[in-house]
């Protein structure tokens, strides 16, 4: 029954004269077609081909280095960075009792987030010279318009919505705070590649990886999380008091990692080493606080329960790249050089393909309104929406595999494997994305059918009474 101070989204199954009425504003859609599309031509693509190119299989050798970091910066801030931004300025004004973001606020925003990854895919890898500087600094302004814009979207909803204290608006206003550091630091990124034909220090674009994964992706994924997934496993959501003490220590750890750009040699190392040891015992503790890590999803309908083990798997990923993030970042710290390079790279990994990508795909058809129709549908799961886990946990042991056996198998066929994993993840991303446009494409007859199933039901009470 709603409530007269409810804001009901189109189409309402009941009627209330006090309901806010507010139409579903799909643009959405527009975020995950995008965060797909840089998947698919970019991110997972560059992950086939950068390993290649670097053992001499294919040609680009010269250009691995630049390869390296666009394929880096389309995953976070393309493939996940539009999903994230995406589903946050969707969801957040659900979760704080606000209306929907109008249209006119989302497709800009989508534009201006959507277009420097689309030069990262495209000039990034391969202009040199003047092209290299002006790719970077468009790449940079473009960038931090658009992150600065989700700052100040997110901003405004959470400080007009309602003032609970659940753990999910905390996270949700430290991912907000994150956004604004992104704009800051992406303006930053753009001034310090053009300097360089494009390129960024090693450390200091290996930092600021972290940071994007830890402060603007993973707050938001911890929020999304602890709001929703303890209810499907049948759990109460947690505490503020339960949440704090983790979220501190994550977002404590996130920020040495980010403060570590401003200084250089040992000192950045301690402090980035220092971070990354934080964040990964938060990392370690939250999967359990505000996700899940073991149990059986009982509150979901029998289609969607396999979308509960990609969530599953993604937290107890989080785990394993929590435990591999303090053992580095703990060597780190100590030695006041960037050391275990092995572990932080399958960390970056595990946390890219198991807690991010399998979230994304798990969580997508849990709250996604495009899924959630295809979900009322009788039947087992169908193949295609089962594929994509073994293939993207296939990807996760071949490529956080490869990285911690670099020192027992050789250079080559490390990158073989890594390219493997890259095949794997893509084709995950391509069955997912067909998914995506099945699911739009019967989205009309599936919505006609639970108004039909509502108007019948109406009718039967009417006749018993």
């Amino acid at each position: 029954m709603a409530n007269a101070d409810d804001i009901a989204i189109e189409p309402p199954l009941s009627r209330n004269a006090g309901v806010t009425p507010a139409v579903e504003d799909r643009s959405y859609l527009g975020f995950i077609a995008a965060a797909l599309g840089a998947a698919l031509g970019g991110g997972f693509l560059m992950a086939v081909w950068m390993p290649l190119a670097a053992t001499g299989t294919v040609t680009g050798q010269d250009r691995v280095p630049w390869l390296i970091q666009a394929h880096g910066w389309v995953q976070v801030q393309g493939w996940a960075g539009l999903f994230v931004a995406g589903m946050a300025v969707r969801l957040m004004p659900r979760f704080a009792g606000r209306p929907p973001v109008r249209r006119n606020v989302t497709v800009p925003l989508l534009v201006l987030l959507g277009v420097p990854v689309a030069l990262r895919m495209t000039l990034q890898p391969w202009a040199d010279g003047a092209l290299a500087e002006a790719t970077a600094l468009t790449i940079g302004g473009l960038s931090a318009t658009g992150a600065a814009g989700v700052a100040a979207i997110l901003t405004w909803t959470l400080a007009r919505g309602r003032k609970a204290r659940e753990p999910w608006r905390y996270f949700a206003w430290a991912g907000t705070a994150w956004w604004g550091v992104l704009a800051a630091m992406l303006a930053a990124w753009g001034w310090r590649a053009a300097r360089n034909e494009g390129l960024a220090p090693v450390a200091w674009d290996d930092v600021m990886t972290w940071v994007v994964l830890f402060g603007p992706i993973g707050n938001f994924i911890w929020s999304v999380q602890s709001r929703s997934v303890p209810i499907f496993f049948g759990r109460k959501t947690p505490t503020w008091r339960q949440a704090v003490v983790p979220g501190v220590v994550y977002n404590a750890g996130a920020a040495l990692v980010a403060l570590s750009l401003v200084f250089e040699g040992e000192s950045a190392a301690r402090l980035s080493g220092s971070g990354m040891a934080l964040a990964g015992a938060g990392m370690v503790w939250l999967p359990v606080i505000a996700g899940s890590v073991w149990g059986q999803a009982k509150r979901l309908r029998p289609r969607a329960k396999p979308a509960a083990r990609f969530v599953l798997a993604a937290n107890l990923a989080a785990v394993v790249a929590g435990v591999l993030l303090v053992w580095a970042g703990s060597q780190t710290a100590l030695d006041g050089a960037y050391a275990e390079f092995p572990a932080r790279d399958a960390a970056r990994h595990v946390v890219g393909i198991g807690l991010v990508t399998m979230l994304i795909l798990g969580m997508a058809r849990l709250v996604a309104p495009v899924f959630a129709l295809e979900r009322t549908e009788s039947g087992v799961p169908k193949l295609y929406e089962r594929a994509p886990f073994w293939l993207l946990l296939g990807a996760l042991v071949l490529r956080g595999g490869s990285a911690l056996l670099a020192e027992q198998v050789s250079y080559d066929a490390r990158m073989h494997s890594a390219a493997a994993a890259g095949v794997l993840a893509w084709v995950a991303l391509a069955v997912f994305a067909l998914s995506v446009a099945r699911a739009v494409r019967k989205e009309s007859a599936n919505k006609q059918s639970l108004e039909e199933q509502a108007r019948a039901a109406a009718e039967r009470r009417a006749r018993g009474q």
